[in-house]
Order: C-alpha cells, then sequence, then structure tokens
C-alpha cells in the first residue's frame, strides 16, 4: 500500500438543514427553473434526491441535475401520471449520500404504505462511505419532515418492527448478498434449460429470505423475465401469508407469487399435466422446512394426491417435486433448522442435489442478531456442550433469570416500548387450550397451557400471523409461541422457555432431549433418542436467534439451569 499525505482533511457533515422544493410536475413540457425556490445554479448542478407522487403512487429517484432529470421524466410515457415533485436539497450533500437516501427512502416509504411505488430494485446495495453514520443520523430528521409535508405517515421506529419492512424488496444487499445474486444471475442469463438446481445457505438471520423477494422484484422488472413462470415457495403457512400480505403494495406483484409446495401441481399456477418443468425458476424459500413422507399427520392424503399427480414414488419429497417440476430450482437453506422428522434430511438433499449441496453459495454476514455470527455460534456450542467459557456480546442484551416472575415482568417492560417482543418456548407443556381438542373424559376445559411459579400463560390462539397479530392485540402478544408460529420471523427481544423437554445429563456433561417433557406428537413419531436430540436442539437454537435487540431466558429445569448460568448474564434486578 502507498501511503499519500495531504495537508487538509475532508470535513464531516455539521448538520446544514434541508429544504424540500415542491412544485407541479408537467410531463411533456420543459422545466422552467422560475417554478423553483432554490437557486438556479442548484436546479442545474447539485445533487439531490426528489420523489415524483400523485395520490396514490410515487417515484423516488436521485440526481446531479434536477433540471435535466426532470425533462427526462417528462418525456417518459411511465412517468406521465405524477403531479408534483418533491426536490430535497441539503448543501452537505454528495454523490454517495444522495445514493444512500434513495435507497433509504425507497425502503422506508414503501414499508410505511402511504404510497405504492413504482421503483424497481436493481443495483440497491448496503454501501459503506465517509461519515455515514452522520447523515444516517441527518435523515432521521429529514423524514420527520416528509411526514409533517404528508409524504409519509409512520415514524422510522414503527416502520423498522413491521413486517412489511423485514420483507421489503427494496432492501440494500449486503456484500455477500450481491456475490449470491451475481452468481444466480449468471446461471439465468446462461440459460434455465440447462441450468444446475443452486443451494444458498446461511445462518439464521443472513439474509435468505430478503434476498429470495428481492430477486423475485428483480426478474419480475427485466423485460427478458416477464413471460417466465417464476414463483416463492414458502413451506411455512403462516410465513407465506405474512410475506403475501407484506408484498401486496408492490408494484408488479401478485399474491399466487408465493405459493405452498402442493400448489405446484395447480393449473392455476401453470401446471399442465404431462407437459415436463412446467415453472422456469423456483425460489424456495425455508428448504429446510420442505417435507418427506413422515409424521404428516391429517395432510398425508394431500401429500400422496401431489406425488401422483407428479408421477414420483410414493415416498418422494416436497423437494423432488420442486426438482421435477423447476427448470431452475433455487433452494435457500440452513441445515440446522430442520425442526422435526418431517423435515427433508441433509442425507437426502445432498443425494438429490449432489454438487449444489456440497458447494453451496454462502451467507455469512448477520443481519438480524447485534451479537453477530459470534452469538449464533456461541449458542449453538452451549446447547451442544462444547461452550469454551462465558462471553459477552457489545449492544446485544443476553440474561438468564433465576425468577420466572421476574422474567415475565422483564417481559412487559421491553414489549411496552417494542411491540415486537414475544414470549415463546419449545414444545414442552400439552396444547389444553387447542380450538377443537377433544377433551379426555371428566377433563374440565382449561383456560391455560403453561404454570410456573404461579404464573399462567396459553399458547398461541393460532399459528397463522402470530407475531403481526400480537401488534394489534396484547392479548395475542402476552401468548406464548411454538416453533411453528415463530420460524422464520423476527422479533425485537426474544423472551425464552426453555421447559423439560431439554434436561442436563451429568455423565456426559450436556444437554439432551427429554421425550417425555416434549409434547409435538409428530416431533418425536419414529424419532430416535439422537434424531430428537438434534430436533429438540434445533428448536431451541432458532428460538434463541430471532431477537433483535435481545434474548432474555427462563430453563425450568434447576440443573440445566445451573449448567446455563456458566454462559449467560444473570438478570439485572429491577429497581
Amino acid at each position: 500500500m502507498i501511503t499519500i499525505p495531504t495537508s487538509n482533511r475532508a470535513e464531516k457533515p455539521k448538520g446544514a438543514p434541508f429544504y424540500v422544493d415542491r412544485v407541479s410536475f408537467r410531463p411533456g413540457e420543459r422545466v422552467d427553473v422560475a417554478r423553483f425556490t432554490l437557486a438556479d445554479d442548484k436546479v442545474f448542478d447539485w445533487p439531490m434526491v426528489y420523489i415524483l407522487a400523485n395520490k396514490d403512487t410515487a417515484y423516488v429517484g436521485q440526481t446531479t441535475s434536477i433540471a435535466t432529470r426532470m425533462n427526462q421524466h417528462g418525456a417518459n410515457e411511465e412517468k406521465r401520471d405524477f403531479d408534483t415533485i418533491n426536490v430535497i436539497y441539503n448543501e452537505e450533500l454528495n454523490g454517495s449520500v444522495i445514493t444512500d437516501y434513495e435507497h433509504r427512502l425507497i425502503g422506508y416509504m414503501h414499508a410505511d404504505s402511504r404510497y405504492k411505488l413504482t421503483n424497481k430494485n436493481e443495483g440497491m446495495t448496503d454501501s459503506n462511505y465517509f461519515s455515514k453514520g452522520a447523515y444516517s443520523a441527518m435523515f432521521e430528521d429529514l423524514w420527520e419532515e416528509l411526514r409533517a409535508l404528508e409524504l409519509a405517515d409512520h415514524t422510522i421506529a414503527d416502520i423498522e418492527e413491521s413486517e412489511v419492512f423485514k420483507y421489503s424488496p427494496f432492501k440494500g444487499l449486503n456484500a455477500d448478498q450481491r456475490v449470491a445474486l451475481d452468481k444466480i444471475m449468471a446461471a439465468i442469463r446462461n440459460g434455465i434449460d440447462k441450468a444446475e438446481p443452486i443451494v444458498v445457505e446461511g445462518m439464521p438471520g443472513t439474509g435468505k429470505t430478503v434476498l429470495a423477494i428481492y430477486l423475485l422484484k428483480m426478474l419480475r422488472d427485466d423485460p427478458r423475465y416477464k413471460d417466465m413462470n417464476i414463483r416463492i415457495i414458502e413451506p411455512v403457512t403462516s410465513l407465506r401469508k405474512t410475506l403475501q400480505r407484506s408484498l401486496a403494495n408492490v408494484s408488479g406483484f401478485k399474491k399466487s407469487d408465493v405459493i405452498g409446495p402442493s400448489d405446484l401441481v395447480k393449473p392455476a399456477m401453470g401446471y399442465e399435466p404431462g407437459k415436463g418443468k412446467c415453472f422456469d425458476i423456483v425460489l424456495v424459500d425455508e428448504a429446510h422446512k420442505l417435507k418427506r413422507r413422515v409424521a404428516l399427520g391429517p395432510s398425508i392424503g394431500n401429500y400422496d394426491k401431489v406425488n401422483q399427480k407428479l408421477g414420483l414414488p410414493g415416498d418422494a419429497t416436497q423437494m423432488d417435486w420442486v426438482i421435477n417440476q423447476a427448470k431452475l430450482p433455487i433452494f435457500f437453506y440452513d441445515p440446522l433448522q430442520s425442526i422435526g422428522p418431517s423435515c427433508v434430511r441433509g442425507d437426502a438433499m445432498r443425494a438429490a442435489l449432489g454438487r449444489a449441496a456440497e458447494h453451496p453459495i454462502r451467507l455469512e454476514s448477520q443481519m438480524r442478531v447485534k451479537g453477530g455470527d459470534a452469538y449464533l455460534r456461541y449458542v449453538r456450542d452451549i446447547l451442544d456442550g462444547c461452550c469454551e467459557g462465558f462471553r459477552e456480546f457489545e449492544g446485544y442484551d443476553f440474561e438468564l433469570h433465576e425468577d420466572f416472575g421476574d422474567f415475565v415482568g422483564c417481559f412487559e417492560r421491553d414489549y411496552r416500548d417494542h411491540n415486537l417482543s414475544r414470549i415463546v418456548a419449545g414444545y414442552a407443556w400439552e396444547w389444553k387450550t387447542k380450538p377443537g381438542r377433544k377433551l379426555k373424559e371428566g377433563e374440565v376445559p382449561s383456560e391455560y397451557d403453561i404454570e410456573i411459579d404461579g404464573v399462567r400463560l396459553r399458547w398461541n390462539c393460532t399459528n397463522e400471523n402470530w407475531v403481526g397479530l400480537g401488534v394489534e392485540d396484547p392479548r395475542v402478544a402476552r401468548e406464548v409461541g411454538c416453533i411453528h408460529s415463530i420460524q422464520g420471523y423476527d422479533l425485537s427481544y426474544a423472551y425464552v422457555i426453555i421447559g423439560r423437554d431439554l434436561l442436563f445429563n451429568g455423565e456426559k456433561g450436556k444437554p439432551e432431549s427429554n421425550k417425555e417433557g416434549y409434547f409435538d406428537s409428530n416431533g418425536k413419531v419414529k424419532a430416535s433418542k439422537d434424531e430428537l436430540d438434534r430436533y429438540i436442539k434445533n428448536i431451541y437454537y432458532v428460538l434463541l436467534t430471532r431477537g433483535i435487540l435481545g434474548t432474555h431466558v427462563y430453563v425450568e429445569d434447576p440443573t440445566l439451569r445451573g449448567y446455563f448460568a456458566q454462559y449467560f448474564q444473570q438478570e439485572k434486578k429491577q429497581g
């Protein structure tokens, strides 16, 4: 590296004020600079961001010459419906800042839902630049000004805790995601008829779902692929419906873009018997939740019908369905999130996908948990009994509670400030309040499922959008979510109850499963001891990696609690 000394230093922003110049947009006419309050030299030559809008839709852009860009938009047929332009000026803006601000405005305005955006998402990248932190703080002031001008409704804090923001196709991609996207697009450009399956592997919070949504939006906006049959398969029913709701306000998206595995044989989705592969590209989110013909309960009949329609053997998996019907299947996968015997096993995936499974595209950068990748590995080591010692994670709450009443009280305090905080637990209590559950002879209907130290709680009333329902209904937010209601979702704070389905084996010096304390009948049927160990530890791995800002834990078994105490911060007593 060559060092070149300089006599001057670049100045950091001092917080100059923003100005929003709002004028009418007149398609087909050249820009009359006299209509702007801004000085002529700024209209012709200054980096700015802008918002084109009408009553219902908006478009966000950036330019170094607002006069030139508006003349270009005025001649563009796609921009003819807009009637106002809002030009955002600040004397401290530069090229890097306006690119960042453009991406931020697109992401926040989409999640705010005041307007339906007509923007495409190609090229949105989460890039670093000089004094980005200071400019980020300035953006918050700008956003509040846009709210005052009725260009936005919700605060940044509210938006960032919304499901629409989390699953936005307008997220800026990090370096890992960008590399993955480039590899996938190279395969598509080379011809999907000769493409091999692709596996994108990553731990929780590495942005697998975000990448899948981003890719679908980008392909939808590209005229080269507009006639292709491209879908996202979301195996988790509740998450599928959440994605459908979250993407409803995205230009070019339809509810049928996000489907379940059995939808592959529906004519409405493009399936034609005997045609061969009817789908061009299928993006399989949460691929570790694809099913095999084990422990399926009442859904086994429908499962068999799909195999029959596709002409596959009775023991074919849902992964086989995708391979059978997709010219280019792309699986977004985390082997550590397989939580039951019905999930496709890793060995079956490797056998079916070969080189793609052995050499996946890897996502490494942690985007969810503030504790980072090191926290996820730490949790895995604790559960596996191979943790080398206590460590802290700066800026991340990671606490073990001795008293269950304090655990619940601490949750209430966090929930008041962060309404996406939830209590979740392993399936270590019977679901007595389940709607439609048949009572045993002489049994009285119960009003609760879990009782610890005199505190009574209920399981989640539904698996469908349980996290989202709790934002509007505090009663739902105070229920306890099981793994089936939480997998794939982010929480502000995760409050995790570890029940007696996990105990401490003193001889082996590590936690292990306890079949008698595990109440998911489908989860333990035909499972060996080693398999049950893996499933239950994977369940708690998922639960312990949901919290963005922190994770609080209560362990019911005293011996296991003592083991966990070696590796957790102890609860902070409230004054």
